[in-house]
């Protein structure tokens, strides 16, 4: 989480790109998955922008949110 001060800035993708880097380039990870809440239209900008591919629409279970899950594999994101 990120606190609402710090939005907009760009430091989600650069975060998200160095966990994808760290993923598959040194752990060798052949793809990586990602969940967020629907209403979380930043998130999912991000996870798109990434190029992380929807896999299905789930409600989690803990609270009842509807959420999204992604995959993006190796190949494509190194």
């Amino acid at each position: 989480m990120l606190a609402r001060a710090h939005w907009g800035h760009g430091l989600g993708s650069e975060a998200a790109r160095e966990v994808l880097r760290h993923a598959f380039e040194t752990l060798a990870l052949e793809q990586v998955t990602a969940e967020a809440a629907a209403r979380n239209f930043a998130s999912l900008r991000i996870l798109a922008k990434l190029g992380f591919k929807h896999i299905e629409s789930f409600i989690d279970e803990s609270d009842g949110e509807r959420c999204e899950r992604f995959a993006l594999d190796g190949d494509i994101g190194s």
